[in-house]
């Protein structure tokens, strides 16, 4: 069958040029799947290409397509239902299929409030999307395909869940020439990677809890892990494709001190040259270990820090310490990781101005980090946030099913978005304007290659000189 797969875009609303937004890796493996199956496949990622509506469905249609999945999380998922609408309209015969996290927590609204919409695929759709497209085809029983959702004689039906991918060394590698555009790595608009850059993923799932990710049940808090041979035979693949950086976007990367330890340690055997990305959790980021990433192409990590305040932490569930995220940062400098980047988040109901205030300190203290991403919590299907503010009424669950709200216009808040917005503007300002803070970046660029690449990147790219002035300026 003719299969095209859709990475929704945010809408109007979203910046025109976009041009460093990450590729579509759970689209891309679902590719590779269907392609195995003997099916063809055309991959659009129009959070990449930004295609207007009617210009997406012309070419849908020109496709000729017999299935269209469409991918969303809870930012783009108005725009992915605009596109099904117009798909539909333009090819009624088309099946319309809905994945990822968004629709497998809301496929009951989904399937009631949109005709349109034909399926569902609930959790990981490696087994589930082609089982699903050969029943079409041979017109067997849909009851029998487990993990979809989808609708008969009026009522929405739940098949019994699909099992996870127990052996992720047996899937296909992402066929990323399905995909036709180059992509960079992201932080606050500037771009992060000079060369040509990917993602991939060493592990699925995750054990923890944190309130405000709904990664734990997605997984149903399970993690399967890649195999070091797997994940450094793709890595080599890459390599030899003209990939020059590369990011892991594994739900927890660090969780596995060892594994990671010998896919270090089969990169450098191998003599595989890639500049890499990683996140990790500041609770995992043992020196050994950052040791070994680094000794492997390690030029950035990614460490979610949260909050200063432990009230904050421990009301998100994220069981840890300031004091561990400073000794992260700190191992990760002296691993010689050229970029530290901590990822913070405010915003939570009990936070007042004065624990933004500490967490803004404490920022501004960590003097190894070199830049701070300020998040303000969000609430979205699927965490236990959502679920939290549905049962204390604060939520009207059925008005605002398909979108992401700040949490502080939900929960009982001491302050709102604007303020927020406001106080993270202007500290912005006063972490880049700090002198000591100027003088060791220009001399930390001067010394690498690499920064020095990345910071040229952004010169030529209007949105990176756009994001540096908004820094500036606020």
């Amino acid at each position: 069958m003719k299969v095209v797969l859709i990475n929704a875009n945010m809408g109007q609303k979203e910046r025109i040029e976009n041009e460093a937004a990450w590729p579509p890796l759970g689209l891309l493996y679902l590719g590779s799947v269907l392609q195995l199956e003997g099916h063809e496949v055309k991959v659009i990622d129009n959070a990449r290409e930004r295609l207007p509506l009617e210009k997406l469905s012309a070419r849908v249609k020109w496709e000729n397509s017999d299935i269209v999945g469409i991918s969303a999380l809870t930012p783009t998922f108005k725009q992915a239902l605009k596109i099904a609408t117009l798909v539909k309209e333009e090819s009624p015969e088309t099946k319309i299929v809905f994945g990822n996290y968004h629709a497998t927590f809301e496929f009951r609204r989904l399937l009631e409030k949109y005709p349109i919409v034909d399926f569902v695929v609930l959790g990981e759709g490696e087994i589930v999307l082609p089982e699903l497209i050969n029943a079409l085809e041979n017109g067997t029983e849909i009851k029998q395909v487990k993990g979809i959702a989808f609708r008969r004689r009026g009522k929405v039906v739940k098949n019994p869940p699909q099992e996870l991918v127990q052996d992720l060394d047996k899937l296909p590698f992402p066929d990323r020439s399905l995909l036709e555009q180059e992509y960079h790595s992201e932080l606050v608009g500037l771009l992060g990677a000079s060369g040509k850059f990917t993602t991939i993923l060493s592990s699925r799932g995750c054990p923890f809890a944190c309130r405000y990710c709904a990664c734990s049940a997605f997984s149903r808090r399970k993690v399967r892990f890649r195999s070091p041979e797997n994940v450094v035979a793709e890595m080599e693949l890459l390599c030899s494709q003209g990939y020059e950086e590369v990011g892991f976007v594994d739900d927890n990367l660090l969780l596995n001190r060892k594994r990671v330890e010998k896919i270090c340690e089969l990169l450098r055997a191998r003599k595989v040259k890639l500049d890499l990305w990683a996140e990790g959790r500041v609770d995992q980021a043992s020196a050994e270990t950052l040791r070994e990433l680094s000794r492997a192409g390690c030029r950035t990590i990614y460490f979610g820090i949260e909050s200063a305040a432990q009230k904050v932490l421990d009301y998100y569930g994220k069981n840890i310490t300031p004091g561990m995220s400073r000794r992260a940062v700190t191992n990760a400098k002296k691993a010689d990781i050229e970029n530290v980047i901590g990822s913070f988040i405010v915003g939570a109901p009990i936070e007042t101005k004065a624990d933004i205030r500490e967490t803004f300190d404490f920022a501004l203290s960590l003097r190894q980090m070199d830049f701070p991403q300020m998040n303000i919590l969000s609430l979205s299907p699927g965490t236990e946030l959502w679920n939290h503010a549905v049962e204390k009424g604060y939520l009207d669950e059925e008005k605002y099913w398909d979108v992401a709200l700040p949490a502080v216009e939900v929960l009982p808040s001491v302050l709102n978005e604007g303020e927020l917005n406001e106080m993270i503007n202007g500290f912005y300002q006063e972490f880049v304007r700090r002198p000591s803070y100027l003088i060791s970046q220009i001399l930390k660029t001067l010394k690498s290659g690499h920064r020095m690449k990345i910071l040229l990147a952004n010169l030529r790219s209007e949105t990176g000189l756009r994001s540096i002035g908004q820094l500036w300026s606020g």
